[in-house]
């Protein structure tokens, strides 16, 4: 059996913990699930607590999430507003198994051990079906191109230059697979997602410690919005970088319309300006930490194609002054620009006024902290499941030449992963 399909039956076994499952970007990734220590904090003032306990045993990882919501209080100077989860969550974990091309134990033997004991016991049937039903969207057409238009508003008004408005789904448990475990469920999604559209920063979470849990987050992002390697900047300091996506395309339905898609996005004025504008506030954000002159950007961005959409993705990099801390570098790039627009404090007040909804741990940070460094995901394509089904959300920058409804469309279309015929 597959260590994924082991790692997929350890999380629908209602395993207890708080079960986390990260494709962590470069072929690495984690599956955890005993954590010792949590930290629970409204704020990013958490932070704090948890460097002191990371820097002082490095050997120990530690997982978990920033909501959205965390990150524009920090950024407008106010209290978060209240969300449905917790506005940040760390957990230290005595040992996680790092997958990739070497798989080895990270953190404590033993309790590495004991992992891989629970991991071999597993036992995932394959064949498994899809759980969802159809995804739908939760604002009318209508009501979303209004939006469209009144983003436009803001920009025209030379409020802003770029606003990522985002819109609601949801898709219902099938009958058939109401009656099973909350967690066979999550991990039956996760599973089939990681199978047919690996996403880099992919993740499954257990959002509460115990059994059983009665929430899951469950990521397929593509997006990494910092990762820090300890020792790897120049001259010995430590290289920080960002991966900002900005520019999409839906797939073709065959390889002609496929290429012609991909030289469509890549010769977009619209699209190209549209990125340009949010490196160039990543570099600004990473600006505000790094040693001078080490920021560096590419003249032009990278087509990434995905199973289901092409996207524009730029790498910005930097090596970090000797004094940066946890919180001082997540203050600095949080939330990402890809999914704020520029300017970003300004943006995100008008985001509030159209979305009318808190985005949660949608748009904030898939944390892990490890002996090597750092790395935190944007969780775009990321819901998180309940009883009732899977709650997402999904969006795209508005700039001044949008067209509405294809703004519209374009959010559909990142929902493919979520759809089955």
């Amino acid at each position: 059996m597959s260590r994924a399909r082991q790692i997929a039956a350890l999380a629908a076994s209602e395993p207890g913990g708080a079960l986390v499952w990260l494709d962590g970007g470069d072929g690495r990734g984690f599956v955890a699930l005993e954590p010792d220590i949590e930290i629970v904090a409204d704020d990013l003032e958490g932070l704090a607590a948890v460097e002191a306990l990371w820097r002082a045993e490095p050997e120990f990882p530690w997982f978990g999430w920033l909501t959205y919501e965390v990150g524009t209080a920090a950024l407008l100077g106010r209290p978060p507003v209240a969300a449905t989860l917790p506005g940040l969550v760390l957990r230290r974990y005595r040992a996680a198994l790092e997958l990739g091309e070497r798989e080895r134990i990270v953190g404590d033997p033993r309790a590495g051990a004991a992992l891989m004991a629970r991991l071999e016991r597993g036992s995932w049937p394959s064949g498994q079906s899809w759980p969802l039903g159809p995804v739908e969207a939760q604002v009318a057409a209508d009501d979303y191109r209004a939006r469209v238009r009144q983003a436009q508003a803001f920009i025209a008004a030379g409020e802003t230059y770029q606003i990522n408005l985002t819109q609601p789904f949801v898709a219902e448990w099938l009958p058939e697979w109401a009656g099973r475990p909350l967690a066979a469920r999550a991990a039956a999604v996760y599973a089939a997602l990681q199978a047919a559209t690996p996403a880099s920063m992919g993740a499954l979470l257990a959002v509460e410690t115990g059994r059983p849990c009665g929430r899951w987050v469950i990521s397929n992002s593509p997006e990494t919005l910092l990762a820090i390697e300890l020792g790897a900047g120049e001259d010995g300091g430590d290289l920080a970088r960002s991966w900002p996506i900005k520019g999409t395309r839906p797939r073709g339905s065959d390889p002609e319309r496929d290429r012609a898609a991909q030289e469509a996005l890549k010769q977009s004025t619209k699209d190209l300006a549209e990125h340009v504008m949010i490196v160039d506030l990543v570099r600004s954000d990473l600006g505000r930490l790094a040693r001078p002159g080490s920021v560096r950007a590419p003249a032009r961005p990278e087509l990434v194609t995905l199973p289901t959409v092409h996207h524009l993705v730029s790498e910005v990099r930097c090596t970090l002054r000797p004094d940066w801390s946890l919180a001082e570098v997540i203050a600095a790039v949080f939330p990402g620009g890809s999914v704020t627009g520029a300017p970003k404090r300004r943006t995100v007040e008008h985001i509030e006024r159209l979305e009318q909804r808190v985005r949660g741990i949608y748009c904030g940070a898939i944390v892990a902290l490890t002996p090597d460094g750092l790395r935190c995901s944007i969780p775009i394509r990321t819901g998180v499941a309940d009883a009732a089904g899977l709650w997402l959300q999904s969006g795209g920058g508005i700039v001044i030449d949008s067209d509405p409804e294809a703004e519209r469309r374009e959010c559909w279309a990142k929902m493919r992963a979520f759809e089955r015929e």
